[in-house]
C-alpha cells in the first residue's frame, strides 16, 4: 500500500473513530441527562465497576464543601432518589455523593450475587474515586447493612456512621418474614402464636427451618438456582443475601460513632434489630422517629433531618448520667389467665399460666415459670439459682439481659427467639424434656457443652441439650 492510501486509512479510522466517540459522548448525555432529573442538582455519569464488571450510576454534588459524606439507598427501583428529601440540605454543607447499586436505579442489572459483602466492594471503588477519607456513611435498609459491612472492613475510612432501618441484624428465622415478603419472598411463613397450638407451630414453622439455612446458601452462590428459584430478580437476590446475613464478626469491628435511626412504627425491619445493633455495637445510639414506618425519611423527612444533621456536625452526644434507679420490689407474682399482663421491677418468683402476651421488661426475676403462655421480655435478668426460665408449651422473646442458672433454660415443647442476650448455664445452657426450640441472634451462651456466640437455629432434645 502506497503512503498516500496509508495516510488515507489512517484518516478514515480516525474519523470513524472520532464520530464513535462523539456518537457514545451523545448517548451518554442523553442518558446523564435523563439521570439528572432523578436527583436535581447532582451531577450525575456512569463509570466501570470491578465487582460486577458492569456500569453504576454515580450522583454528586457539593464539591465545593471540604466534609464528605456517602449516601446508600436501600432494595426498590428508586434507588438513590431514598434520599431525595435530603439531598438539597445535605450539598449545602457537605460534598454529596450517591450511587445506584448494581441491579437498581439506572445501574446495569444481571443474575449476580448482590450481597453485602460484594456491594462493600463496590463502595470502596466509588470512594475511592469520588471521597476523600475518612468520610460519613448514612445506610438505609439494605444499604445500612451493606454500610456496617463496609465500615467493619474498611475501619479508617469511615468517620462517622448513620444505619437507618437495617433488615437482616436477627437470625432469618427469628419471628417474622416481613422484609422477605417486602422483596417478593414469602416462602418462609411468618410465625404463629404458640398458645393457639405449639405442635402445630413446631411442624408448620420450626421443624422444616433446621434444614432451611444451607439450601438458602446454595441458592444465592448458583447462578441457575437463582435464575430457577428467585428469577435472577435483583431485589430478591438482594433482599435474601440480606436477609441470610451474619453480623457477629462484622459488629464488633466498626469503630465508627455510630446514630441508629428507626422508624417506630417499622413492620418490614422491626424496632428489635435497632435494640440489638444498639446493644452491639461499639459506639452506638438509638433514636427512634415516632409514627414513622421502614420509609423514615419519606414519611418524617423534618424529623429524620434533626436527628441526622447534629450528628454529622458533631457526633454522638456525651450519655446523659442519671441517677441510680432502684427497681421496685414485688416479691413473688403470678399471672392466670390474663392476657397484657405487665412485670416490672424485682421479682422472686414469677409465674405464668396460660397468659398470652405478657411483657416483662426492665426486671430482675430470680425464677421464670411458664406454662401455656407467651412473654416479651426486654433488658432484664433471669435466674440465679438452679433454673432460671423453666417453660412448657411457652413462646419467649427475649432482647437484651441475661438468664442464668445451674440449668438456664429448662424446656418442654417450647420455643425460645433470644437476640443479644447472655445464656449462662452452670451444668447446662438450655435442656428440654423433649424437643423445644432456640432462635439465637447474635447471643452468648456458656456452658459445659456450649461455649461462644451463637447465631442460629437449634433444636433442642433430652439427647441434645446445649
Amino acid at each position: 500500500m502506497s503512503d498516500a492510501k496509508k495516510a488515507c486509512a489512517r484518516s478514515l479510522v480516525g474519523w470513524i473513530l472520532a464520530a464513535w466517540i462523539l456518537a457514545m459522548q451523545g448517548a451518554h448525555a442523553a442518558e446523564d441527562e435523563e439521570l439528572e432529573e432523578r436527583l436535581p442538582g447532582m451531577e450525575v455519569q456512569r463509570i466501570d465497576e470491578p465487582v460486577f464488571k458492569g456500569r453504576v450510576v454515580v450522583y454528586e454534588g457539593g464539591k465545593e464543601n471540604a466534609r464528605e459524606v456517602l449516601l446508600v439507598h436501600g432494595i426498590g427501583s428508586d434507588g438513590a432518589r431514598d434520599f431525595r428529601e435530603h439531598i438539597e440540605w445535605l450539598q449545602k454543607s457537605y460534598h454529596v455523593v450517591a450511587l445506584d447499586l448494581p441491579g437498581f436505579g439506572q445501574s446495569d442489572k444481571a443474575n449476580v450475587l448482590y450481597s453485602p459483602g460484594n456491594y462493600a466492594r463496590v463502595l470502596r471503588h466509588v470512594a475511592g474515586r469520588f471521597l476523600k477519607r475518612p468520610f460519613a456513611l448514612v445506610g438505609y435498609s439494605m444499604g445500612a447493612v451493606v454500610s456496617l459491612r463496609y465500615a467493619a472492613e474498611h475501619p479508617e475510612d469511615v468517620e462517622r456512621l448513620v444505619v437507618i432501618d437495617a433488615p437482616g441484624v436477627l437470625q432469618l428465622q427469628s419471628l417474622t418474614s416481613h422484609y422477605l415478603a417486602h422483596v417478593g419472598l414469602e416462602f418462609v411463613p411468618d410465625a404463629i402464636d404458640p398458645v393457639v397450638g405449639l405442635a402445630r407451630l413446631a411442624r408448620r414453622l420450626l421443624a422444616p427451618l433446621e434444614s432451611l439455612q444451607p439450601d438458602l446458601e446454595a441458592v444465592l452462590s448458583n447462578p441457575d438456582m437463582r435464575a430457577r428459584v428467585l428469577g435472577g430478580d435483583p431485589a430478591k437476590i438482594a433482599g435474601l443475601a440480606v436477609a441470610s446475613e451474619d453480623l457477629r464478626e462484622v459488629l464488633p469491628k466498626v469503630a465508627a460513632e455510630t446514630l441508629i435511626v428507626w422508624g417506630a412504627d417499622d413492620t418490614i425491619a422491626p424496632l428489635r434489630s435497632g435494640k440489638v445493633l444498639a446493644l452491639e455495637l461499639p459506639r452506638a445510639r438509638l433514636t427512634l422517629i415516632e409514627h414513622a414506618g421502614h420509609e423514615v425519611m419519606l414519611e418524617a423527612p423534618q424529623r429524620f433531618r434533626e436527628a441526622l444533621e447534629p450528628f454529622l456536625d458533631r457526633g454522638l452526644p456525651p450519655e446523659p448520667a442519671g441517677p441510680e434507679v432502684r427497681l421496685p420490689q414485688h416479691g413473688d407474682a403470678e399471672c392466670r389467665g390474663e392476657r397484657d399482663a405487665l412485670f416490672e421491677g424485682e421479682y422472686g418468683k414469677l409465674t405464668l399460666e396460660k397468659c398470652p402476651d405478657a411483657r416483662i421488661r426492665n426486671a430482675r426475676v430470680r425464677e421464670l415459670r411458664m406454662l401455656k403462655s407467651s412473654v416479651t421480655i426486654e433488658d432484664s435478668r433471669i435466674g440465679g439459682g438452679k433454673i432460671g426460665i423453666y417453660a412448657s408449651g411457652a413462646a419467649i422473646t427475649m432482647t437484651g439481659g441475661r438468664i442464668e442458672g445451674d440449668t438456664a433454660i429448662r424446656a418442654r415443647s417450647s420455643r425460645f427467639d433470644l437476640a443479644a442476650v447472655e445464656v449462662v448455664g452452670r451444668k447446662a445452657a438450655v435442656a428440654s424434656q423433649n424437643r423445644s426450640y432456640v432462635v439465637f441472634s447474635l447471643s452468648r451462651v456458656h456452658s459445659p457443652r456450649t461455649n461462644g456466640e451463637l447465631h442460629g437455629f437449634y433444636a433442642v432434645t433430652a439427647k441434645k441439650p446445649l
